[in-house]
């Protein structure tokens, strides 16, 4: 029985199995990053979560305060992007 591939030059037959044997790497690197944005998403969702909860528990204008509060001391002791600290 005559098919296709019986009309197709050797060239394009050897892509075809170039691409035949790629096609599950790539879809195994899709899998984990797949897996890796999931593991991405549920991290997210748990800091909000926490955050959240802490604001219940401690209210959220004291962490507004605690924020600004911990802003203010990191603009004096850590250094300017140009490594400067900004003492001087």
């Amino acid at each position: 029985m005559t098919t296709i591939f019986d009309a197709m030059p050797v060239k394009v037959l050897e892509e075809l199995e170039r691409i035949e044997t790629t096609i599950p790497e790539v879809e195994r690197r899709a899998f984990l990053l797949l897996a890796d944005a999931q593991d991405l998403r549920i991290r997210h969702d748990n800091i909000i979560s926490s955050w959240t909860a802490r604001a219940e528990r401690e209210g959220l204008e004291n962490l507004i305060t605690e924020r600004s509060r911990l802003d203010a001391i990191a603009w004096i002791s850590d250094p300017l992007p140009s490594r400067i600290p900004s003492e001087y």
